[in-house]
């Protein structure tokens, strides 16, 4: 057993104002600032900001607790917030990137942080420094990145392939949309052109309640209509369910209120095969036809159609909350096909590539969760 300060230095050169600002994330380790999506909050005056160099591990001092570290690729300066870990001789770094990661690891990082709570929990070198941790030999440490690296490439290369999918399905539905992609019927023939319908043609409101028998379920850019307590650790419903609004298979959900890269809300289809309850604030409609539904559900998996459909008919009020009516969401129209039939054939087609993409997201998850347990037993 060593302590960290064995190991690692602490580096604390300042003045490089003229390098490249990185930022540290909790899931993607040490990146350029540059290729974040939020905005660069940085302070203009960037003389106290700290030097990293490669190989050197830098984390945030508030956030370790958490994870929030990484090993870096470049030369650059972060916010003088973090903590820059300079190696010493016969140490890879990155095998003590995923042993910080441990929850071993994390437990130490918990218990040697000050503060009262974990808002204010600070963990800065003097600190981390003197915590005991295990020391294999560089040939060994060497062994185990280089393992671990196979398995974060098969990873990358299965969420490659995601994203390609991904892309390939919005470029589907676009074509659709365009007429560029036409569907023929049994005969050879082309289906009639797509008509412009508004959507109260097309979703109706049941305006149903809670029964006493559905679970709360919440509504999730990337996973859909999803379990509340699964998605986000817990409820945050109120104990009074009997003003949520129940939502039945197929049935549509905006949610009026701006999450992820969705300014003005997204609008998901629940394919789970029972009725749930969501927010009251959320409106809810039944389609004209499970097919029709399974097709706006793909479409408005874009944040570039969600937006152009809902951004002339919604206000933005208070604390982000949309000042838009279900009677004004229903309002505008879409281009759509109106024959059952070739609905029909869109949807299956859609299923296919949801099946596909499923598949592989599942496969990544698998690999992910193989990685995380063999962390813990190698690191034990």
């Amino acid at each position: 057993m060593v302590k960290i300060k064995d190991i690692f230095n602490e580096r604390k050169e300042k003045g490089y104002v003229n390098l490249e600002l990185l930022s540290v994330t909790i899931n993607k380790g040490v990146i350029k600032t540059k290729d974040l999506d939020s905005k660069d909050m940085s302070n203009s005056n960037k003389s106290n900001y700290k030097r990293v160099l490669p190989k050197d591990i830098a984390y945030n001092s508030m956030r370790m607790w958490q994870g929030a570290c990484g090993v870096s690729d470049y030369e650059g300066i972060v916010s003088p917030a973090y903590t820059i870990l300079s190696p010493k001789n016969n140490i890879n770094s990155k095998f003590f990137y995923y042993y910080f990661k441990t929850h071993y690891m994390i437990y130490q990082f918990m218990k040697y942080s000050q503060g009262l709570t974990s808002d204010t929990w600070n963990l800065k070198y003097p600190l981390i420094s003197e915590i005991k941790i295990n020391l294999p030999s560089i040939e060994e440490q060497n062994k185990i990145v280089m393992f671990i690296e196979l398995i974060d490439k098969k990873i990358d290369l299965l969420e490659k392939k995601s994203n390609l999918l991904k892309e390939y399905k919005h470029g589907f539905i676009q074509k659709l949309r365009t007429g560029k992609i036409k569907f023929k019927k049994n005969d050879g023939t082309y289906y009639s052109d797509w008509k412009e319908i508004k959507l109260s043609e097309i979703l109706f409101e049941h305006k149903l309640k809670y029964t006493g028998n559905e679970e709360v379920y919440s509504v999730s850019v990337h996973k859909g209509v999803v379990n509340q307590i699964e998605h986000l650790g817990r409820s945050f419903a109120t104990k009074d369910l009997s003003k949520y609004k129940l939502v039945k298979p197929g049935d549509l959900i905006y949610t009026k209120s701006p999450t992820g890269g969705f300014e003005l809300g997204i609008i998901k289809q629940n394919k789970n095969n029972k009725n749930v309850v969501v927010s009251p604030l959320y409106g809810v409609f039944t389609p004209k036809s499970k097919y029709l539904g399974n097709y706006l559900d793909a479409y408005f998996e874009s944040s570039v159609n969600t937006r152009n459909y809902l951004h002339p008919i919604v206000q933005k009020g208070a604390k982000n909350t949309m000042n838009i009516t279900n009677k004004v969401f229903l309002s505008k129209s879409l281009y759509l096909p109106s024959v059952l039939e070739e609905q029909k054939k869109i949807s299956d087609s859609i299923n296919i590539i949801n099946q596909k993409s499923e598949k592989i997201d599942n496969n990544i998850l698998i690999i992910k969760q193989f990685k995380k347990g063999l962390l813990q037993k190698m690191f034990v």
